[in-house]
């Protein structure tokens, strides 16, 4: 039997994968530019977003299954080659010159990418590290909400100097050289490994209840414990998605320059990367249901009081910091969850049933958004409502702690 690789290399290969599949989250520095230069509307220069959004989630359930069968590093490395191509293709848009082309290319080519990546990594580190599930998770999650802070100022100085359909060409070669190198270190512990030295907890918890019955995603559908979680997800993906599919655009229409605006989007990139272990860290010291209540509550404040405070540079940079971090904390939280209630020999499916609340929630946030401000040209309504979603997923989490308990 080989050796068992350093269980780290498999953090680092979900961290660098993650960094790139998380680009989609630096979309706003595209959204005027692409506005200025074909004439289009802000929800018509959002949907490219939103369908890659939903493709991400869809292609989350096949993927998982595939990996759960055949390991991640194939699945993942295709993953990759997706990413990168439909990013190359969409530069073709200066000639096309028509959204549909986005549409298929980033939106369906570079989304389905995403999906297969990201369906690999969560359970591949969760496997490896029984220990520390939610930190584990954190970080390899954390790359994909750091992405932002990484691409957003890189893309908005490329299309300052080179124009869109350079940025879009030189952005695509990156991220498929990067994202296959990643994917090629991933791979799921030998049969039978155990950690060294850990012992499970005692069965007061979920994730050790589990055990003993791993669910099928069939009996997992049928779960109102399945059903509970899914609403939450879905109300607090509109919500972070909403902010961060147009946080660019806020920014520049309240007069500030457009590279600080991408530090905007930067700033809410690096919060959302630290939710991640962050939320995870929280939720194995004091139990995911009461780190969903601390949060949920937090950003449901923060979405009501966001277009009031944030008006000056300083003040925007503080609110996506808020904003980003709880958002991101829900990488941890959810795919931990799932594991905790569902088990991990199915991770990989049951989270990518799990995770097509997030698709719903990227096509209800952003386009929310975009048509309202094209209606009423402000977003306060807009943050209003996104508060009231929040919320509900706060009322949704006091029913789910006390109905079920077995959850941490």
């Amino acid at each position: 039997m080989a050796a068992s690789p350093n269980r780290w290399t498999i953090i680092a290969g979900g961290f660098l994968l993650n960094l790139m599949l998380g680009i989609v989250y630096a979309w706003s520095v595209f959204v005027l530019p692409l506005m200025e230069a074909y004439d289009w509307t802000k929800t018509i220069a959002t949907l490219p977003f939103t369908i890659f959004l939903v493709f991400f989630a869809l292609m989350m359930i096949p993927a998982g299954r595939a990996q759960d069968k055949m390991g991640p590093r194939k699945i993942a490395i295709l993953g990759g080659i997706l990413l990168g191509i439909g990013f190359m293709l969409a530069s073709l848009i200066e000639y096309i010159a028509s959204p549909i082309w986005l549409f298929c290319t980033y939106g369906l080519i570079a989304g389905a990418g995403c999906g297969l990546g990201y369906a690999c990594a969560i359970p591949a580190a969760r496997k490896w590290f029984p220990d520390k599930p939610g930190l584990a998770v954190g970080i390899v999650v954390g790359g994909f909400g750091l992405s932002a802070l990484l691409f957003a100022p890189l893309q908005r100085l490329l299309i300052d100097v080179q124009g869109v359909q350079m940025t879009f060409l030189i952005t695509g070669a990156v991220l498929l050289t990067v994202s296959v190198l990643s994917a090629a270190l991933l791979r799921n512990p030998p049969q039978g490994w155990k950690l060294e030295g850990w012992k499970p907890a005692k069965p007061a918890t979920a994730s050790a209840s589990v055990v003993a019955g791993d669910f099928e995603p069939k009996d997992v559908i049928k779960s109102g414990r399945f059903w509970t979680l899914w609403l939450m997800f879905v109300f607090m993906s509109a919500a972070g998605l909403m902010v961060i599919g147009h946080i660019a655009a806020y920014t520049e229409e309240l007069g500030i320059a457009a590279m600080y605006a991408a530090v905007a989007v930067g700033v809410l990139s690096a919060f959302n990367a630290l939710g991640r272990p962050g939320g995870g860290a929280l939720a194995d010291k004091i139990g995911i249901t009461k780190t969903m209540l601390i949060l949920f509550t937090l950003q449901g404040l923060m979405m009501a009081i966001f277009p009031h405070v944030a008006v000056t540079l300083a003040v925007i940079f503080i609110a996506v910091a808020v904003v980003g971090f709880n958002y991101g904390a829900n990488f941890a939280l959810f795919p931990t969850a799932t594991a905790d209630g569902f088990g991990v020999k199915n991770l990989g499916v049951n989270y990518g049933l799990m995770f097509t609340a997030y698709g719903v929630g990227g096509s209800l946030g952003p386009l929310m958004g975009s048509y309202i401000y094209d209606t009423t040209q402000s977003y306060t309504l807009a943050f209003t409502i996104a508060a009231v979603l929040v919320f509900i997923a706060v009322g949704i989490a006091l029913v789910f702690k006390y109905k079920y308990s077995t959850i941490r």
